[in-house]
């Protein structure tokens, strides 16, 4: 009698904790008119459904979280679909074996052995089983004769014999139900034993000849896992496709597709990857499997440059999920994209209270975060509120990198307290790193406050801190050197550049190093050093900036060394190589200097002339000053006297102002003359006689007469030469005159004849007394004495004046044939001369 026959497929067991899953099937009485029905049933011979006793059912634990809790600093990593339990082997997964048509003359054998195999009497039905197989080699039922022998052979223990007879059953049947059946769980066995390669064969086999869609499916699954584990990724990936394609009842949608992703990220494949998350993301009935989905996709679309896409899968994730740990990484994660990607601005204007809805642990990460954007958009103060208060609700846990950021905060908005706070950082940090950048900045701040011997103090132990990066170190070391020279220590200053120089020879510091050197020595008039410091950056460091300034340094420390020549050769380099340079009007003015110094006024006067062109604010009065000495040595009056009137730079040279003044005073420009006098009686004991005569004389001119008489007081006091106090006397005599003080106008008159009873000045003394005779209207003697002038000298301009002031008192004398006589005298000795009116 014809028996269907069972068939048990297993869900994950072999695969995942090698425990069998069994379930209980109804069975009924064999008859030749059911024996091929399709619900693949057994029956006793009364036609009454009896129950297939198998092993007693094992449920697999329940399926792990299908993907883990990412960690704040690096995106999640999907769990390794191999650590995930299989789904359950329920009574609604796996379908019993196909049923058997037996058609064979030993028909009763087969009848015999599935009725000991439904009342699980295993070791009973195997001799039955084959029996059949040895009589009846061509039997239409022989495939499921060789399975159930099998199946028998695995329930009483015999795993090698249940083996071989899964094996015999595959090699003699490749197509059919029972073939797939036997497949799939020869395939269970060998993935067991680790044979992933044969084992894909048999779940291949199943997944091609299984009716049943479930056994399709699984062996779909686990012959993606034999390939996975054989490193043949484009088999596996092909199969995982397969089962998350699969539409309707799926168990094993989300453990391939996670299995999927794990492979597509072990390969690199992260944009294949990121497909597969949204995949599960949309296609998974667990919010928490879709939210966790989200959040992988999201970091994978950040770390593919798709900004907005990763915004938008983490606003999905935190959307979407009850549980806090996720909705808080994502919203955390979130924030850590939009700073990564720039959006400081988005980030600040999210504002305090974003954190509320994250956890304990992440909210002081997300309000980092935040105090960073705000140093990062410029506003510092907002960032140090919020550091300030990280600290303050986290006095115990805050970390030491919030601490040390708060740290940059306060150096940014050049808090007062910062010293303080970098000292209470140290105190408490145990981190060499960060102890070595407070300590920087700390020195830092001494520097900018600038309290340079303090900040000198912090940064000698640091240029050799290895915690600290080179370039920090050779920073370090360079401002500790500034600092040096700046509070005093001019020997530390040049060790410490020195140091610089030789320790760092390729820094882009290492020229400005030496050259700074130099500039230390040549204030410590170590000039034959500091020399050769500029020459050491003019020829070593021939393309750096610096050269520029070691020109200038040379030329200037050659100057100091008052090797002229060398320090206009190289003025005149310098000139040469930068001829913009911002020292030009320096160099203009020194090479001016130079030709100065050499006589060669007109050189002198041009290179003196570019320099206050360039800089008019530093060389306009300076070169001014020299260029009007050189036009007084050319005795160039009229250009003398163009700079003289632009010269604001104080009191020009007595020697030039009384010469360009006696050429006013020529002219008849009297009041150009005084303010050109003016500036020297600021310090009267400085202004010689000439001067204070001359200062007198303008002002008779300019009718200021006790001005004038007492500027001839000054000329007369600051003398002792005979000439020089005539002369003043003369003066005095004229102020007086004029002031109509006979007197006084004598005395000085008398002092003068007495100073210099012959000569010019003798003369104009007796033509002063002619004039205070006429001022006493004693007319005959002051023609007398006009007459004597005429005798004793014969000068162009005094001789004629004394001849018409003769016949002008004759005059007034009633003399008038004498005054003819002074008059014909005057004509014949100075033709056209009695023309010109008396002065």
């Amino acid at each position: 009698m014809k028996r269907a026959t069972i068939f048990c497929l297993l869900g994950f067991g072999a695969l995942c904790n090698g425990q069998e899953v069994r379930r209980a099937l109804p069975a009924y009485a064999p008859s030749v008119e059911n024996y091929q029905n399709p619900s693949w049933m057994d029956r006793l011979p009364d036609g009454q459904p009896v129950e297939v006793r198998r092993a007693e059912t094992v449920k697999p634990p329940a399926p792990a979280a299908v993907l883990p809790s990412p960690t704040p600093s690096a995106p999640p990593v999907l769990t390794d679909p191999v650590s995930i339990p299989a789904v359950s082997d329920d009574p609604q997964n796996i379908r019993i074996a196909p049923s058997a048509s037996s058609a064979s003359p030993n028909e009763s054998a087969l009848d015999r052995a599935n009725n000991l195999y439904s009342r699980k009497l295993y070791d009973l039905a195997i001799p039955e089983y084959e029996a059949f197989l040895i009589a009846d080699s061509a039997a239409p039922s022989r495939d499921a004769a060789l399975f159930r022998l099998a199946e028998c052979h695995r329930m009483a223990g015999n795993a090698a014999a249940s083996r071989a007879s899964y094996e015999k059953l595959v090699m003699q049947f490749q197509s059919g139900e029972f073939a797939a059946a036997g497949a799939y769980r020869l395939g269970e066995m060998l993935a067991a034993e680790n044979l992933h390669q044969p084992a894909t064969l048999q779940f291949d086999l199943a997944a091609r000849e299984a009716k049943e869609p479930g056994v399709r499916l699984a062996a779909a699954y686990f012959a993606a896992r034999s390939f996975e584990a054989l490193n043949q990724a484009p088999s596996a990936e092909d199969r995982y496709r397969v089962v998350m394609a699969t539409e309707g009842e799926n168990p094993y949608r989300e453990n391939a597709a996670l299995a999927l992703v794990a492979l597509q990220l072990k390969q690199g494949k992260k944009q294949a990857a990121l497909e597969t998350c949204e995949f599960l993301a949309t296609t998974s009935a667990s919010p928490e499997v879709a939210s966790r989905a989200s959040l992988q996709a999201a970091r994978l679309a950040g770390e593919l440059g798709s900004t907005a896409k990763a915004l938008q899968l983490f606003d999905k994730a935190a959307s979407g999920t009850q549980d806090s740990a996720v909705k808080s990484e994502a919203i955390l994660a979130a924030l850590r994209l939009r700073y990564d990607s720039g959006d400081f601005r988005g980030i600040t204007q999210m504002g305090e209270g974003i954190e509320k809805e994250l956890t304990a642990s992440a909210r002081s990460d997300a309000l980092g975060i935040l105090a960073a954007a705000w140093r990062r958009v410029g506003n510092e103060d907002q960032a140090k509120r919020v550091y300030d208060r990280i600290v303050l609700e986290n006095p115990n846990t805050a970390s030491s990198e919030v601490r040390y950021q708060r740290l940059l905060s306060l150096y940014a908005t050049k808090d007062p307290a910062l010293i303080a706070e970098v000292d209470r950082f140290l105190a408490a940090s145990s981190d060499p790193k960060q102890t070595a950048s407070a300590s920087l900045l700390k020195a830092e701040a001494l520097f900018q406050k600038p309290d340079y011997a303090a900040a000198a103090k912090v940064y000698a132990p640091l240029v050799e801190n290895a915690s600290l990066k080179p370039e920090q170190r050779s920073a370090a070391l360079y401002k500790l050197a500034w600092a040096l020279d700046a509070s005093g220590d001019a020997a530390g200053a040049i060790r410490a550049y020195t140091a610089f120089a030789l320790k760092y020879p390729s820094d882009k510091l290492a020229a400005t190093s030496v050259l700074q050197r130099g500039l230390v020595r040549q204030k410590t008039q170590a000039h034959v050093e500091a020399l050769a410091d500029f020459e050491e950056v003019i020829n070593r460091f021939q393309f750096s900036k610096e050269v520029e300034i070691a020109l200038l340094q040379k030329a200037l420390t050659l100057g100091q060394l008052k090797k002229y020549p060398e320090m206009a050769a190289a003025f005149q380099d310098l000139l040469k190589r930068y001829p913009n340079s911002a020292a030009a009007a320096q160099a203009h003015f020194w090479l001016g200097w130079v030709a100065f110094e050499n006589k060669d006024y007109k050189q002198s006067i041009t290179l003196l002339d570019k320099a206050r062109l360039l800089d008019s604010k530093n060389y306009a009065d300076r070169a001014t000053l020299r260029i009007l000495l050189a036009q007084y040595q050319l005795q160039d009056r009229l250009a003398a006297a163009r700079e003289a009137d632009d010269y604001k730079g104080g009191a020009i040279p007595a020697e030039v102002a009384i010469w360009l003044a006696q050429g006013h005073f020529d002219d008849k420009k009297y009041a150009k003359a005084e303010k050109l006098l003016l500036p020297l009686v600021q310090n009267p004991a400085t202004v010689p006689p000439a001067a204070w005569i001359l200062i007198s004389e303008t002002r008779l001119a300019l009718a200021r007469y006790d001005e004038a008489s007492q500027a001839a007081d000054k000329a007369i006091a600051s003398t002792q030469n005979p000439s020089a106090q005539a002369r003043g006397f003369l003066a005095k005599a004229s102020a007086e005159i004029a002031l109509r003080r006979a007197a006084s106008a004598r005395q000085a008159v008398d002092q003068a004849l007495f100073l210099q009873p012959e000569g010019k000045l003798n003369a104009e003394a007796r033509l002063a007394s002619g004039e205070v005779f006429f001022l006493e209207q004693d007319y005959e003697s002051a023609a007398r004495a006009f007459m004597a002038v005429s005798i004793l000298l014969d000068d162009p301009k005094l001789t004629p004046k004394a001849l018409r002031r003769a016949a002008d008192a004759y005059r007034r004398a009633f003399k008038d044939a004498e005054a003819d006589k002074a008059m014909k005298e005057l004509l014949e000795r100075f033709p056209g001369s009695g023309l010109s009116a008396a002065p």
